[in-house]
């Protein structure tokens, strides 16, 4: 296949890096050092012995001709990529945390799957990534696709180093991340604590919970089944720092709007603690420039 992954933070390098070893692999991003970079050296992953090489584009050039386009930038900047003229001649997979680009989605009519990463990954440098927990990547249809596309799909992409499930429905794939990522992401970010601390430390483990049970009441998710999950994936990925916590410290907008805001804004009662955690996180944002308000 012709893939275009559009982003290469964690997510873009890690999945361009095993898919570049069975398909031929275009990475489109912002900045000209990084296509630079990408173009000269490949994709460096910390557990390949050399590197993949890819082709690499400003996401400028998007074009048609491609049979699959695979997005994982973050939440904050997909209206403006939604915004651009995209070619429609190919389905879009997206990877995003939150669920606040649904809606987004519908309107945009493209062929779309999405889907969830339950990979650990890090970025070390503009071509280097850093697989940190072995996983899987789910993927669902969502608009203008029917199952067997999607299943076909997830068949194309599946390797054994690199698996990718085919979800028959959206909907309880993603409020279960979401669950996940609006437990984890904002206490680890707000105490500067690895994914374990959830479990190892008694104080944020009971605001953990109390997490838990405001959003699996907004989405009508069993919170015994929800914080089993959450859990399993707190001790799995132990040792690793969330998404949200090395957006803080490297001071960088973080996608709290689109998961503790997403519960916020579906909640018909009060939701104090996912109210406290999103306000904590925006003054952290805001103290380090980069929230203006």
């Amino acid at each position: 296949m012709k893939i275009g992954i559009i982003g290469a933070g964690s997510i873009g390098l890690l999945a361009g890096a095993h898919l570049g070893k069975h398909h031929e692999v275009h990475m489109f991003v912002k900045k000209e050092e990084q296509r630079e970079i990408l173009a000269a050296q490949g994709i460096i992953c910390e557990q390949f012995t050399e590197a993949v090489p890819v082709h690499a584009h400003l996401v400028t050039q998007m074009s048609e001709g491609y049979d699959l386009w695979m997005v994982t930038i973050k939440q904050h900047a997909m209206d403006d990529f939604l915004d651009q003229d995209l070619p429609g001649d190919a389905p879009f997979l997206f990877l995003q945390n939150g669920m606040g680009h649904l809606e987004k989605l519908s309107q945009a009519g493209l062929k779309s799957c999405v889907g969830v990463i339950e990979h650990g990954a890090l970025a070390k440098g503009q071509n280097v990534v850093d697989h940190r927990g072995q996983g899987n990547i789910q993927i669902a249809v969502y608009k203008r696709m029917d199952p067997i596309q999607g299943q076909a799909l997830s068949k194309e992409l599946h390797t054994a180093h690199f698996p990718v499930v085919f979800k028959e429905q959206y909907e309880p794939m993603l409020k279960s991340k979401l669950i996940i990522n609006t437990v984890i992401n904002p206490l680890t970010a707000l105490f500067s604590q690895p994914n374990r601390s959830i479990l190892t430390n008694p104080s944020i483990n009971e605001l953990a919970r109390f997490l838990c049970e405001e959003a699996c009441s907004v989405l009508g998710l069993s919170f015994f089944e929800e914080w089993e999950r959450v859990k399993k994936v707190a001790e799995a990925t132990g040792e690793n720092h969330s998404s949200m916590m090395k957006d803080i410290t490297e001071n960088r907008l973080t996608e709290v709007d689109s998961i503790s805001g997403y519960i916020l804004d579906h909640g018909k009662c009060p939701l104090p603690y996912h109210h406290f955690v999103l306000h904590a996180i925006h003054a952290l944002e805001y103290e380090r420039g980069v929230r203006k308000r």
